[in-house]
């Protein structure tokens, strides 16, 4: 997170108190904050902790009660590959225990089968109950010191499958020194949420940490932010308006840029240079990590996430023929993409809330946003009217659901619009008069 600093508002000025630096930076967590299970919930770990935990094989969703499925073919395939958020998954794990799910390689519930695997398959809205010699198909290696909420540890043991594996669901660490988390495992006699020595209470060393292919960070609502252009400086707010941090990166007459560079979930800051078509994005937004030359002169420059995998990548719109250029690798257009009347100011956003970032414009003759959910073709999806003539378009998800939304800036003032709507669900003051309006999950 940025670095949060006292600011004094007097005149439409804003003046940083005491700002501990210039590059924004991540804060601890606090340990006092982690919410453990119950003392009854911790109970008699050592007895349960090397019990056998028998396992059925990979299978179709089942209706419960009925052993029929539920799910085949392209409905499956469709569920598995649906995107589920870290805070979804947890959520889902917690239902189990809190029904105190009885453990069973037989049984079924919610169309899974009620076993260690089957667990991990409903939390992750699987299409199908896989088991332990399968999971890893769904995910991707990851070390210790990436686990987070809703990955996965898995020790699948070839000389006993069935009967001498097991998998848990990471939620939190519980200690600084990370020997310890809390983790929802299917274990007799029934689901539980407690603390876990790492990586488990035995076999340890054989438990691989894996996170699921398709979860997607939990939405945050996003902040409002300005840049100065002939200070080249980042001013970020925090949710009040409030100055959270600040941050030189560029040079006077860059065009100012915000994304998840590196997947990490957090924006951070970017330029572009117009005079040589560059990007210069920054992973800590003091320095560049990546730099490269992508459109042509008189593009205006845009970042999204185009395919959905958790980073933003570059783009640009070409005014001449209204045509976007989006590219998954910051060197070639993966999509091309053309919509809009000249004049129109090229948007890009989340509209439906997929994980996938596509395009939009903004017309300020009428006030219009005419934004589509598609990359290869230009139907107009939804189309809000919101504004009054001379704002700036802007847009971010201003209530953290997931979907962005359209809003505008005038004089200092952000103004968030709700779903497909012309109602203000949010707005901030935040910057003086000649600042360029930015949006962020700081």
């Amino acid at each position: 997170m940025p670095s949060k600093s006292g600011v004094a508002r007097a005149t439409g000025t804003l003046v940083a108190l005491s700002l501990a630096t210039a590059v924004l930076a991540s804060a601890p967590v606090n340990a006092a904050q982690v919410d453990e299970p119950s003392a009854a919930a911790v109970a008699a770990v050592a007895a349960t902790a090397d019990v056998e935990r028998p396992q059925g094989k990979p299978e179709p969703l089942k209706t419960e009660g009925a052993g029929k499925s539920t799910f085949s073919g392209a409905a499956a395939a469709q569920s598995a590959a649906a995107p589920i958020t870290r805070s979804a998954v947890i959520a889902r794990a917690k239902t189990w225990v809190d029904a105190k799910v009885p453990y069973s390689m037989n049984n079924y519930r919610d169309g899974y089968r009620t076993d260690c695997s089957g667990l991990v398959s409903m939390a992750w809205n699987l299409g199908t109950s896989a088991w332990t010699g399968n999971l890893d198909t769904f995910a991707d290696r990851i070390s210790k010191n990436d686990l987070r909420k809703g990955d996965m540890l898995l020790f699948h043991n070839p000389s006993n499958p069935e009967r001498g594996s097991h998998v848990t669901i990471f939620e939190q660490w519980t200690d600084a020194s990370h020997t310890s988390y809390i983790g929802i495992e299917q274990t007799p006699p029934n689901a539980v949420r407690r603390v876990i020595p790492y990586a488990y209470f035995n076999n340890a060393s054989s438990y691989i940490p894996y996170r699921y292919k398709n979860i997607i960070e939990d939405a945050t609502p996003t902040n409002a932010g300005v840049y100065r252009s002939d200070e080249a400086k980042f001013y970020v707010a925090d949710r009040s308006g409030g100055l959270y941090g600040w941050s030189g990166f560029g040079v006077p007459g860059d065009k100012p840029l915000t994304g998840d560079w590196n997947a990490d979930g957090q924006d951070t800051f970017g330029v572009y240079r117009p005079g040589d078509s560059t990007f210069h994005l920054s992973n800590d937004n003091g320095t560049t990590a990546i730099s490269v030359m992508y459109g042509s002169p008189g593009d205006v420059p845009l970042v999204g996430d185009w395919d959905g995998n958790g980073t933003d990548t570059t783009g640009v719109y070409h005014p001449a023929d209204q045509t976007f250029y989006l590219s998954n690798d910051n060197r070639v257009a993966a999509y091309s993409v053309r919509m809009g009347v000249e004049g129109d100011t090229p948007m890009t956003g989340d509209w439906n809330g997929d994980g996938k970032d596509t395009v939009g414009v903004y017309r300020g003759s009428d006030q219009t946003f005419y934004l589509t959910d598609s990359q290869t073709s230009a139907p107009v999806n939804h189309q809000v009217k919101f504004g009054n003539p001379g704002d700036t378009p802007i847009k971010g998800d201003w209530n953290g659901d997931g979907t962005d939304k359209v809003g505008v800036y005038r004089d200092s003032d952000f103004f968030g619009a709700g779903k497909d709507s012309d109602q203000v669900i949010y707005s901030v003051r935040f910057g003086v008069p000649g600042d360029t309006p930015l949006t962020g999950q700081w």
